[in-house]
């Protein structure tokens, strides 16, 4: 097999078949950042890999037709940190750290401090529901009203909108089922695109300069 067009052919295989990322590496015994790997081409799988793939319903090479997702909309890998609910504790000290990532648009992969979460709680709806893909641009400086991803001094971590009371910061809820409570800790970026996916759908939303509830 021609492995020199195995990237594109795996990540559209792999969405066709509505696998995630983790998901397919678990079949296939290996780490997810390996995986990524295969997908932004910056290593290839061995023959082994090949033929567990293929055993799974990967294509061969001669099976191959048409991409399935044209060029314009071949997506980029950023930083991917997980999950965030209310408060998520942390054991890492940069996002960038991190060696697993997701694929976002290409306007959204900005390679000057772009990275991934996806969210777990429903405090951020209806601007954010569960399983929302959220990208940030990477700051300390405090953005009041924009939507932030926020770490506390005891290294939980959130996603919530910044305000101000003229004296003290808050981290306010949009859901109202929840309540705001004083920001303590490190502002780490602001939120610049939404990805969401539901069965075929795929909608997006995308701001260099942050997304307003």
């Amino acid at each position: 097999m021609n492995t020199q067009d195995i990237p594109t052919r795996l990540k559209n295989w792999r969405k066709t078949q509505s696998l995630t990322q983790q998901e397919l590496a678990d079949k296939l015994q290996i780490k997810r950042s390996r995986l990524a790997n295969f997908e932004n081409g910056t290593s290839t799988p061995n023959r082994e890999i090949i033929a567990n793939l293929e055993s799974l319903g990967f294509p061969k090479q001669q099976e191959v037709g048409p991409p399935l997702i044209p060029a314009s909309q071949l997506l980029v890998p950023i930083p991917f940190i997980g999950y965030i609910a209310a408060s998520n504790p942390v054991d890492w000290t940069d996002p960038f750290e991190s060696e697993t990532f997701e694929f976002v648009p290409p306007e959204m992969g900005d390679a000057r401090g772009r990275f991934a979460c996806k969210i777990s709680s429903d405090s951020m709806f209806p601007l954010l529901e569960p399983h929302d893909i959220c990208v940030f641009q990477r700051t300390e400086v405090p953005k009041i009203g924009h939507v932030i991803l926020f770490r506390s001094k005891e290294n939980l971590i959130t996603v919530k909108q910044l305000k101000h009371d003229g004296t003290t910061y808050i981290l306010n809820p949009i859901n109202s089922s929840y309540n705001a409570f004083p920001a303590e800790g490190d502002m780490l970026g602001y939120l610049v695109g939404i990805i969401r996916e539901r069965g075929t759908q795929r909608i997006t939303i995308f701001d260099s300069t942050g997304i307003l509830p």
